[in-house]
């Protein structure tokens, strides 16, 4: 075991370096093909992996020759912690995720970029490491559940982009586990992976992100709908675990702005892109949970951002593309949002949202002993709520189909001069001046 892992730490430090590898590929997958299998995620070594599968049969271990890199990497533990499956499973993780991230980068070069990309095919192959990687959410280790979860977000996209039919043992999970919904963790890691694949098509420099993601949104279109209707379905107060329902909201929060910035940005028109604008009521509706507050802050700044067309600028880290003049679609969309928005607050929903309760600051919301708690409204909720409505109203205004609506002579006029006056009231009773 100290050998292979000896051998194992070595791949990581050239892998690190972009340096082009000169053993035949197939030696390197016996390093890497991680211990896991359906009856036991967590106990089984590589080694023990390769031995049941026969993998040593075929390439007996290489002695891989490195001349000594003066890297330290910050992952690495000491030799002692290594003997266990699980640093050996982080490693082997590592480099997987490593080399990649390798393939994908423009600055690696030519040879050991082919290297890299004959490795990481034959693991999806012949080794079935998406499989196995699935397998690993099942685990009760956090790390590395979150560490399969990065590195199948980074195999999956770099099937995209090799435009390698994308792996059948996924698709089938996310239909699985989004059909409907589940308190299990296995929906919150489908949710992050499929964010995470979505964010590394924006932060690409190819010329084919649109290709790329109409040929991945085409699995998935239809079991969104289904999990959006099937996750606002649900009576808050009647779930057993509330925790494991807002990290859901949350996780799905993210996938929606992603969804929705791609339809902006790359002018595509899937379902599952549209679903907020054609169901907008089962979103407003989270406002009214008895839910924690910062929850429904996320919830009104997602809105405010879809109106203003601010979607994805924070969850890309790559550059987001030039904004567009909206088509007219989308435009129709928004009308749509804002008309939901406009008829709840004509319906009182102002009056569910408290603006008062904890403060989210950087370090915590507990106040300090012997530090006098200050009580003020949320104004970052405020503001956002207020600019939601301000901004459904211009909206409104700028489609106004006739001159009566105008004037202010038509139904719809005046539940607008309504919600205008809630706005006012609503405003003035938090300021204190009635």
């Amino acid at each position: 075991m100290k050998v292979f892992c000896e051998v194992l730490e070595q791949l990581y430090k050239k892998v690190l370096l972009g340096v082009t590898l000169e053993n035949d590929s197939h030696d390197y997958i016996f390093y890497l093909n991680p211990g896991v299998s359906d009856q036991d995620c967590s106990t089984a070594t590589s080694l023990e992996w390769a031995n049941t599968y026969g993998i040593q049969g075929r390439h007996q271990p290489i002695s891989v020759g490195v001349a000594p890199i003066a890297v330290a990497p910050a992952c690495l533990k000491t030799n002692s912690l290594m003997s266990s499956s699980r640093e050996v499973m982080l490693l082997q993780l590592t480099v997987i995720k490593v080399m990649t991230t390798r393939i994908l980068s423009v600055k690696t070069e030519f040879h050991a970029k082919e290297k890299y990309r004959d490795i990481i095919k034959i693991l999806l192959e012949s080794a079935k490491v998406d499989s196995k990687l699935i397998c690993m959410f099942q685990n009760s280790d956090k790390l590395l559940c979150h560490m399969a979860a990065q590195c199948l977000a980074l195999l999956l996209y770099f099937q995209l982009r090799e435009k390698i039919t994308l792996s059948n043992s996924w698709v089938a999970f996310c239909q699985k586990n989004l059909s409907e919904y589940s308190e299990s963790n296995k929906a919150i890691y489908c949710l992050w992976t499929l964010t995470a694949i979505i964010k590394e098509i924006f932060k690409d420099s190819c010329s084919q992100k649109t290709e790329i993601l109409k040929q991945f949104l085409t699995h998935f279109d239809t079991i969104f709908e289904v999990f959006y209707n099937s996750l606002f379905s649900q009576h808050f107060e009647n779930c057993q675990d509330t925790s494991k329902i807002v990290n859901i909201l949350i996780c799905f929060l993210e996938l929606l702005e992603l969804l929705i910035a791609s339809r902006i940005y790359l002018k595509l028109h899937f379902t599952c892109q549209r679903i907020l604008f054609l169901k907008p009521s089962c979103m407003l509706e989270v406002i009214t949970w008895p839910i924690q507050a910062f929850v429904k802050r996320k919830v009104i700044i997602f809105l405010k951002k879809c109106l203003l067309f601010k979607v994805g600028e924070d969850l890309c880290r790559g550059s987001v593309p030039p904004l567009m003049p909206p088509d007219r679609h989308v435009a129709m969309d928004m009308l749509a949002l804002a008309n939901a928005v406009l008829q709840a607050v004509n319906s009182g929903l102002l009056k569910t949202l408290s603006v008062y309760g904890k403060h989210s600051f950087f370090g915590g919301d507990e106040v300090q002993p012997g530090c006098a708690h200050i009580t003020s409204p949320d104004h970052v909720i405020l503001r956002a709520a207020s600019l939601v409505i301000m901004k459904s109203l211009e909206i409104k205004f700028q489609n106004c189909s006739s001159a009566s609506e105008m004037k202010g002579n038509s139904p719809n006029s005046f539940c607008m001069q309504r919600v205008i006056i809630s706005i006012v009231i609503h405003n003035y009773q938090i300021s204190g001046l009635i």
